[in-house]
C-alpha cells in the first residue's frame, strides 16, 4: 500500500513538472509570436523565466511624471550628417577592423574570440529585439562555401554554443542558432554596454533593454527592409561588432535623459560615437582603444559614408559639438516661440 502511494506521489510530481515545462515553453512561443517574431536569446526554461521577468520590468508602466526629453547636442546629427557615419568608418580603418559578411564568418570570429557571446539577460541588461528578423533558412547554398574553413567553423560552433548543441539540419535549430550568434559583440563594445547598463540599473532598478548587437551584412540586408537606419555601405557599423542599440520606447523622460547624459559623457571622453535615432533607439559605437579617430581620418572617410546613389560633399572643416549645440538651441528657441499663445 505504501509503495503504491509513493509511486502515485512520484507520478504526480513528474506530471506536474512536465505540465510546468510545457506551459512555460508555450508562453515562450506565444511571446515570440505576439511581440516581434524573434527568439528569446536563452537556452533553457530557467533563463527564460529570468528573461521574461526582465522584459516585464522594461515594459512596466511608469508612474513618474513624463517631463521633457532633452536630447543633448552630443546625440544629435552634425551639420554634415555624413560625419557621424564617417567617424565610425574612420575607426574601422584606423584599427583594420574586419567586417562580418555572413553567419559563417561570424562563427569563425566567435571561435577565434574576436567576438564574444552576450548573455540574453543579466542583472543590468536584457536583450529585447535582437534577432528580430532572423529566419530558419540555410546558412549558404554555395557548395564551395560548404567546403570552406568558415563552414567547418560553423559546424564546430554548432556542436556546443551557449551550453547546448544545434542540429543544422533542423529549421528550428538553425533559427535559434542564428539568433544566439547575433547575440554577440566585440569586447570593447560589450564593456561600454555593461558600463551604461550598470549605471542605468543603479539609478532606476530596471535592466537596460538592448535591441541590436552584431549584424552580419547578410542579416543587415534583411533588416534594411524594415529599418531605414540600417545603412547599406561597404562597412556597416553593426557588421563590425562594435555597435549596439538601446531601446528607449518604454523609458520615462527621466530615464531617457539619464541614458543620454551617460552616452554624452562617454562621447566627450572620446570612448564612443552615439546618436538618438527616431526609431526609438540610441545607436552606440565603441572605439576599440577609447580614442576617437582624428578629424583628418574622418574627413578622408566621408566618401565611404555616403550610401549608393548619393554624392559626398567635400569636407571644409570638422563639425563640432558646439556647432551642433548652437543649431539645437535655435530649433528649441523656435519651438518655444510657436508654443506661446
Amino acid at each position: 500500500m505504501i509503495k503504491r502511494v509513493v509511486l502515485l506521489v512520484v507520478l504526480l510530481i513528474v506530471l506536474a513538472s512536465v505540465a510546468w515545462a510545457v506551459f512555460h515553453f508555450k508562453n515562450l512561443t506565444q511571446l515570440t509570436a505576439s511581440d516581434f517574431n524573434d527568439i528569446p536569446p536563452v537556452s533553457n526554461v530557467s533563463q527564460f523565466d529570468l528573461w521574461t521577468s526582465a522584459v516585464e520590468k522594461v515594459k512596466a508602466e511608469r508612474t513618474d511624471p513624463t517631463g521633457p526629453v532633452e536630447t543633448p547636442p552630443e546625440l544629435r546629427h552634425y551639420s554634415d550628417r555624413h560625419w557621424f557615419l564617417a567617424t565610425q568608418i574612420a575607426e574601422i580603418k584606423k584599427n583594420n577592423v574586419p567586417v562580418c559578411h555572413d553567419y559563417l564568418e561570424l562563427a569563425a570570429m566567435l571561435i577565434r574570440g574576436e567576438m564574444v557571446s552576450v548573455p540574453g539577460v543579466t542583472e543590468t541588461y536584457v536583450l529585447y529585439g535582437v534577432a528580430q528578423r532572423v529566419d530558419n533558412g540555410w546558412f549558404t547554398n554555395d557548395e564551395d562555401q560548404k567546403a570552406s574553413h568558415d563552414y567547418t567553423a560553423l559546424q564546430t560552433l554548432a556542436k556546443n554554443f551557449g551550453g547546448r548543441p544545434y542540429n543544422l539540419d533542423d529549421p528550428a535549430d538553425r533559427q535559434a542558432f542564428k539568433a544566439n550568434m547575433l547575440s554577440s559583440l566585440r569586447p570593447a563594445a560589450l564593456k561600454i554596454l555593461e558600463d551604461v547598463a550598470a549605471a542605468y540599473q543603479r539609478q532606476f532598478d530596471r535592466p537596460l533593454p538592448v535591441s541590436s548587437l552584431v549584424r552580419p551584412e547578410q542579416y543587415q540586408h534583411v533588416v534594411r527592409r524594415y529599418n531605414r537606419n540600417a545603412v547599406l555601405i561597404e562597412a556597416p557599423p553593426h557588421s563590425t561588432g562594435l555597435a549596439f542599440d538601446i531601446d528607449y520606447r518604454f523609458m520615462s523622460a527621466a530615464e531617457q535623459n539619464f541614458v543620454m547624459a551617460e552616452l554624452a559623457r562617454l562621447k566627450n571622453e572620446g570612448r564612443i560615437e552615439a546618436i538618438r535615432e527616431r526609431n526609438a533607439n540610441y545607436h552606440v559605437f565603441a572605439f576599440i582603444d577609447g580614442v576617437r579617430p582624428s578629424d583628418d581620418l574622418i574627413a578622408a572617410s566621408l566618401e565611404d559614408a555616403v550610401p549608393p546613389g548619393q554624392e559626398a560633399k567635400p569636407a571644409t572643416e570638422a563639425p563640432t559639438v558646439k556647432e551642433t549645440k548652437r543649431k539645437a538651441e535655435k530649433v528649441s528657441h523656435k519651438s518655444r516661440r510657436r508654443r506661446k499663445p
